[in-house]
């Protein structure tokens, strides 16, 4: 089984199931590096650079910042990202089940597997997925992954359960433009 991404509780009213998160593909990308071509190849790093001060600066020195509409920069520091709020940071909520033809896979963007926490909870994890697969139903369930907040499906698939993370924006084609 692939590296586990994450340990979270499936949950939904007084029900919790533990579940680990695993990436469901891995990118078969060729690392490609960049080079100065007139020395013969060697390496370009990218160097951070404060356009106030005209220098280099190291990582540590570097925080996020927000501009806010009027143009003034808001820092915000490690702590106060920690201190956002995110309802759905320790755990998978489902907000209810729909028909798996209801979802539209042009809006899903990436698949992770779901698997039991841990041995002790592979019967309920099993019985939900079962039920899901015998009903025809996927899970709507909202998942905060890598600091990012996102409603997903939840389907039943082969051995595993399956979430499909949707936050891509579709464009619309319309055809009298």
């Amino acid at each position: 089984m692939p590296q586990t991404i994450v340990r979270l509780p499936i949950v939904w009213g007084l029900v919790s199931i533990p579940v680990t998160v695993h990436a469901a593909v891995e990118p078969h990308l060729v690392p490609l590096h960049q080079v100065h071509t007139r020395c013969g190849g060697g390496r370009v790093r990218l160097r951070r650079y404060c356009e106030r001060e005209g220098i280099e600066i190291p990582y540590e020195e570097v925080a996020r910042g927000y501009e806010a509409a009027d143009g003034r920069l808001v820092v915000l520091s490690e702590a106060d990202l920690a201190d956002l709020p995110l309802p759905a940071a320790r755990s998978i909520e489902v907000l209810g089940f729909v028909d798996a033809g209801r979802i539209d896979p042009l809006a899903l963007d990436r698949a992770y597997f779901l698997g039991p926490g841990e041995a002790a909870v592979a019967r309920p994890y099993t019985l939900l997925r079962d039920a899901m697969r015998e009903a025809g139903q996927v899970a709507v369930v909202r998942v905060a992954l890598r600091t990012r907040e996102s409603l997903a499906a939840a389907a039943a698939a082969a051995a595993a359960a399956a979430a499909e993370r949707g936050y891509r924006q579709v464009r619309i084609f319309d055809s009298a433009e």
